[in-house]
């Protein structure tokens, strides 16, 4: 879309660049060549398809007559008769290629070929006893040749056949182009220097207009159109004049205004471009400086009662350095901290440090003003313009740089609020990644207890029951063998509990043989068809553990969810590693849910879930999205980059 419109635009720019002296005789001479070029071609092909039509019968007339006048020489069987009738027929008519005759049978009696008879071309045409003549277009070396049959005795006695060629038709017609064309560019050649002498007395008073329009457009608005006539040029050069009067009036208004408002454009795009707070305050100076054509400016940020020199133009740093150093203390600047507002200094006191400094072009300060850097009525910093004028700043171009002060106290604000939520964010980061690793110790400690110590006693309460069962009466056996199938349940649960907290398998063999003994165990538990699919760890090694803990916990959690809430009959599991990444795609067939409802919800058990997960993802550097909708199944994508 964006390359149609660019070739748009450069094919307007095309058309619309020539002057209306161009335009006008190009419109002129497309219409003649137009014109001259569209009747040639009908004339052409008209006069084309006319001599075609008669070049056919021509050569039905030809071949008829070549069959009439050989059925008796073929009938009494006079060979030399033949050929004498078909060199007779090719001689008399300049435009046949050749001519022959076949018998009944379709053998050649007599041709005229001297090279020999070409025996494909007796089955390129064949005709009906009844039909009057057969007309066949045939393509050769010489191109389009018209090959026409016609029977001999109703055909009882054979086939004449003639071939004409279109050479003699095309010279004709080529001929008759050549003489249109020539007549078209005679007449083209009249039409522009027609055109020209019309545009002489049409374009005059338009380019007087034009080169008083550039005057205009350079600034000079003294220059007038004079009026050619009343009619539409001269209307237009009248109202061309008012306009240029009333440009004069409001020009300098305008040029103020302007000037004010690409200042505070230069500075709200400095402001707004993602950077650093001491060099975004650097570009806004910078910017305000070059809008207003000024030579010098500096600002200072107050931190408490600390002051912190930021940003310092067009003058001696060290100048700004001893200002920091006495805390502005004995300057009149002081005042605008004070009572947050702005103020001139002009001239500038005896004890101002300002004096001292010269301006890149070797000019002596006059004067400067200083501005409070406000944002919702706290002074956080002070705004610095400096002149080698003593009248540079008049109450306009104070009240500009009020607004950017304003500005740049918005900026510096933001710019502390996003510095405090960055450390907020990144606190939250390392007590959330903290937190997820003690789960993962504590999940540990309490697998490897529950499979030890947990274990071991149920294993030897087990044994006992054996045993104590083995010794027993045969009614106090089957209650006791009852208590051991409960010991063993318990034991079986006790170990899936462990494997679900911390599976050994992750830690031993990875993440591929953890995944499938998960898988396998979710299919029993829950009788989902889980199917689990992974490409691309065979021969690349394991990832790191918190990457595999990461994927691990969140494949965990979504069939989880999918048991619980998801009342599916299938899910597919798909984990594919990749050079830079690792990518886990889950879905189900289930009922579905809203994402964006569930993700609100002030239900904290309907939430937790979806942003731990995205949690884990972020922790790892990944992404985690999920799509759903209601009763059309869901999916979990994450993506977490690998080195």
């Amino acid at each position: 879309m964006r390359l149609n419109d660019h070739l748009t635009k450069r094919l307007r720019h095309w058309l619309l660049r020539p002057s209306i002296r161009a335009k006008i005789m190009g419109i002129v001479l497309a219409l003649v060549l137009l014109l001259g070029f569209g009747i040639t071609w009908e004339v052409r092909a008209k006069m084309s398809s006319a001599l075609k039509s008669q070049l056919q019968e021509r050569g039905i007339s030809i071949a008829r007559d070549l069959a009439a006048r050989s059925t008796d020489l073929i009938l009494i069987n006079n060979t030399y008769a033949l050929h004498e009738l078909v060199t007779d027929t090719l001689r008399d008519n300049t435009d046949l290629r050749y001519a022959f005759i076949l018998d009944a049978n379709g053998r050649i009696l007599a041709h005229s070929f001297d090279q020999g008879f070409p025996r494909a071309l007796a089955e390129k045409n064949r005709v009906t006893p009844n039909a009057r003549a057969n007309v066949t277009v045939l393509t050769s070396d010489e191109g389009a040749i018209h090959d026409i049959a016609a029977p001999i005795f109703a055909g009882r006695a054979g086939s004449a056949r003639v071939g004409l060629t279109e050479t003699g038709l095309n010279a004709t017609v080529d001929a008759l182009t050549r003489e249109m064309l020539l007549t078209t560019f005679v007449v083209s050649l009249l039409g522009v220097g027609a055109a020209y002498l019309l545009t002489l007395f049409l374009t005059r008073p338009v380019l007087a207009l034009v080169d008083v329009t550039q005057s205009v457009a350079r600034g000079d608005l003294s220059r007038r159109v004079q009026p050619w006539g009343d009619d539409e040029i001269g209307q237009l050069a009248t109202a061309f004049n008012r306009m240029t009067a009333e440009l004069d009036q409001t020009q300098r208004a305008m040029l103020r205004r302007n000037r004010e408002l690409a200042a505070l454009n230069a500075v709200a795009n400095a402001v707004n471009a993602p950077a650093p707070l001491a060099e975004t305050l650097e570009r806004s100076l910078r910017a305000l400086l070059d809008t207003l054509d000024l030579p010098a400016g500096w600002i200072f940020l107050l931190d408490g009662e600390h002051i912190q020199l930021t940003t310092w133009l067009g003058l001696p740093r060290e100048i700004g350095d001893r200002e920091v150093v006495t805390a502005l203390h004995g300057c009149p600047c002081t005042v605008a901290l004070a009572d947050k507002q702005s103020i001139v200094v002009a001239p500038l006191p005896e004890r101002c440090p300002l004096r001292e400094g010269r301006l890149d072009d070797a000019r002596a300060i006059a004067s400067h003003v200083t501005v409070p850097i406000l944002a919702r009525d706290h002074v956080l910093g002070v705004l610095g313009i400096a002149s080698a004028d003593a009248h540079a700043f008049s109450d306009a171009e104070v009240k500009l740089l009020e607004a950017v002060g304003q500005e740049l106290g918005v900026a510096v604000e933001n710019a502390r609020l996003w510095d405090d939520l960055r450390d907020k964010e990144r606190v939250r980061g390392q007590l959330l990644e903290k937190v997820i690793g003690a789960q993962e110790e504590e999940r540990k400690r309490i697998a490897r207890e529950l499979h030890d110590d947990t274990g071991q006693a149920i294993t030897s309460l087990m044994v006992g029951l054996r045993a104590t069962s083995d010794a027993s009466e045969p009614t106090t056996r089957s209650r006791l063998d009852a208590l051991r199938d409960i010991a063993a349940q318990t034991l079986e649960s006790v170990k899936r509990l462990a494997r679900e907290l911390r599976p050994p398998l992750l830690d031993d063999l990875g993440l591929p043989a953890a995944l499938e003994r998960y898988v396998a165990s979710y299919r029993a538990n829950f009788g989902l068809n889980a199917d689990l699919q992974m490409t691309g760890f065979s021969n690349n090694g394991r990832l790191v553990p918190e990457v595999e803990i990461a994927l691990y916990r969140i494949i965990q959690e979504s069939l989880t969810n999918v048991a619980k809430h998801a009342h599916a009959h299938n899910v597919s599991i798909v984990v594919e590693r990749k050079p830079r990444a690792v990518v886990a795609v889950i879905e189900d067939d289930g009922c579905g849910f809203d994402v964006r409802a569930v993700s609100e919800s002030p239900h904290e058990e309907s939430r937790l879930g979806l942003h731990g997960m995205r949690e884990r993802a972020e922790l790892v550097g990944g992404r985690l999205q999920i799509e759903s909708a209601v009763g059309s199944g869901g999916s979990v994508f994450v993506e977490i980059p690998i080195t």
